[in-house]
């Protein structure tokens, strides 16, 4: 079995859980995703099944969209609803949280939290900091595209939460947004849930929870179907061959002017290829 399972991941389990009980239902081994989620969060997780593995950095480079809830005048050692107070400080004035927002649009420098999957030295963060253990970690470039409030600002006994929705580019961390806007407020703040809605061009809308897997009530999408955002250029048994076979292609073989191209075979992908000097050449295929 290849292709790609669209599931709408649960609150309270982590990425890997997730993946282990689809091995488990589809009865299949090899089973990657394309981008973890907290197990906080809910929502989209690309399930990536047999040879689709092979899409995960492809994917994985791909903007995501997020409906994110913050919490302002409380900050927590996570960053989300799940760790420890640091701090807290009610909110006392009014605060123009939309301007803030807006503050974040384009393109900017954010700090990886130490509740992450990030490894150093072969140990992965949030092992380190369980064992409170705290390292420099180096600032990443980071891009939001679209960011805007889609709820009422709620008042609780002097701190306030509110939903957002977010377009940002890949390696964007959530949590870590929530704090900085916060920051741009004065006041501390985390985030208090999340759910991914879009992963480029796959959707919430189109994805299964676990419960509807155990009741065989699910799709796979074929690779390809995954790669809509990029051109995908259907060809004859002839450029099939070559492709199969990785052999460069000059321009005029190739019918598009794109950086990274996708090419299928009988509605089935083959390969991968990437414009390089003049030429085009494989960086996946598919046999």
């Amino acid at each position: 079995m290849n292709g790609v399972l669209l599931l709408n991941k649960a609150q309270g389990i982590t990425s890997q859980s997730a993946i282990t009980k689809v091995k488990r239902i589809l009865k299949v081994k090899k089973v990657g995703h394309a981008g973890t989620l907290d197990p906080l969060a809910t929502g989209l997780l690309v399930v990536l099944i047999g040879s689709a593995t092979k899409l995960s950095n492809y994917l994985m480079a791909e903007t995501k969209e997020y409906i994110a809830e913050i919490f302002i005048g409380r900050s927590t050692d996570t960053l989300d609803s799940e760790g420890e107070i640091l701090e807290e400080k009610k909110v006392t004035e009014d605060l123009d949280v939309d301007s803030a927002l807006q503050s974040f649009l384009g393109k900017s420098k954010q700090i990886p939290p130490m509740y992450s999957a990030i490894k150093k030295d072969g140990k992965k963060l949030y092992e380190l900091a369980r064992s409170g253990v705290s390292i420099e970690r180096e600032e990443r470039e980071i891009e939001i595209f679209e960011i805007k409030r889609i709820t009422n600002i709620e008042n609780i006994d002097g701190f306030l939460k509110f939903k957002f929705r977010v377009v940002s580019s890949k390696g964007t961390y959530i949590r870590t947004l929530c704090e900085d806007i916060g920051k741009v407020l004065g006041y501390p703040a985390h985030m208090s849930g999340l759910v991914r809605t879009k992963s480029g061009s796959l959707s919430i809308e189109d994805s299964f929870t676990i419960d509807e897997l155990e009741k065989g009530n699910f799709k796979i999408l074929k690779m390809h179907e995954a790669l809509q955002n990029y051109p995908i250029i259907e060809v004859d048994l002839n450029l099939a061959n070559k492709l199969k076979n990785g052999i460069i292609l000059d321009l005029d073989e190739v019918n598009s002017n794109e950086d990274l191209v996708v090419f299928t075979f009988k509605d089935n992908l083959i390969g991968i290829y990437k414009k390089y000097k003049g030429k085009y050449k494989a960086e996946r295929v598919w046999n």
